[in-house]
């Protein structure tokens, strides 16, 4: 194993590790408009793989037209390995905004016009899989790729401006990050630093070794797995609370809950006069259960993990 492909792997499981401890217990936005408040720790996974994603189809198509410059083995294979990444994170990013959206939206497909793009751009990356696999002549399969793949980064401008042009949930690029908390912001950049660092990486020629792959994954599957099986359980959806004489009353779905406050499940619990319970999930003890969908979201990101290593593996020897 060489020196700098375990340093790939233990970055890979640094990233898993982070996005775990984010979906157990990172910060998430007080009040949000529609569903849980805890299913915007998907936040820290799904946008950091949509930035991921068309940052590499921007790479593919510059080293698609350098190696129309000048082609060389270096180039094509620099090229290759972006846009097989850029396929790999735009599928993981079509998938897990998808999931999120069942919450935060209230439905997995809305029409939303960036929802659509991402996943033209994760059709037209796979497209390009398929469209190198059925050229023979070597000469001719470099020439085409390059051409394919600037053609397909016009995907990239499409996905930016698509909230601005037409109706949609996403909001407009740019506009949301600065109006979260400083630590959402704080950790949200830690990993989207780390997801970035690992694909320049694999980019570069690195991979991620099979061992560690199997520990990102294994950490991403019990820590969602966990999300997972409390979801597994009775809960509560609020839809009111109210506080008085040293007691949080609950009102959900299943009834009415009672809570101390001295056990309140989030904290701040008032947030501009309102008790921030709206929306969340509730256990019968009155704890606070983070949204299913971020715990899907998690093992969808260590699958793609391992799927990467298996893909350098068999591509890149």
């Amino acid at each position: 194993m060489r020196s700098r492909d375990l340093a790939v792997g233990l970055l890979a499981v640094i990233y898993i590790s982070l996005l775990s401890f984010l979906a157990l217990s990172g910060p998430f936005p007080a009040l949000v408009p529609l569903g849980s408040p805890t299913a915007y720790r998907s936040l820290y996974i799904h946008v950091p793989q949509s930035i991921a994603a068309l940052l590499l189809a921007a790479a593919a198509a510059a080293a698609a037209v350098l190696y129309l410059l000048k082609p060389t083995e270096r180039r094509f294979i620099a090229m290759d390995r972006a846009a097989v990444l850029a396929a790999v994170f735009s599928w993981l990013s079509f998938f897990t905004g998808t999931v999120w959206a069942v919450e935060s939206w209230g439905s997995a497909w809305s029409g939303d016009p960036r929802q659509m793009a991402v996943g033209v751009m994760a059709v037209l990356y796979t497209a390009y899989i398929i469209l190198k696999r059925s050229v023979e002549d070597p000469d001719r399969l470099g020439r085409l790729a390059a051409s394919y793949l600037i053609i397909a980064v016009a995907s990239i401008p499409v996905t930016l401006v698509s909230p601005i042009l037409f109706p949609a949930l996403h909001p407009a690029t740019g506009t949301a990050l600065p109006q979260l908390a400083p630590a959402i912001r704080m950790w949200y950049s830690t990993a989207l630093i780390l997801l970035l660092a690992l694909s320049a990486l694999l980019v570069a020629g690195s991979r991620i070794p099979k061992p560690l792959a199997l520990t990102a994954l294994a950490a991403a599957a019990v820590a969602g797995g966990y999300l997972l099986w409390e979801n597994a359980q009775p809960l509560y959806r609020v839809f009111n609370a109210t506080v008085s004489n040293g007691v949080i009353y609950a009102y959900t779905d299943r009834g009415e809950l009672s809570i101390p406050l001295d056990r309140a499940p989030v904290n701040p619990l008032v947030v501009n006069g309102t008790v921030a319970l709206v929306g969340h999930l509730l256990t019968e003890r009155g704890e606070a259960a983070v949204h299913w969908s971020v715990g899907l979201n998690l093992i969808a990101t260590g699958v793609a993990v391992m799927l990467i290593s298996l893909l350098w593996g068999r591509r890149h020897e």
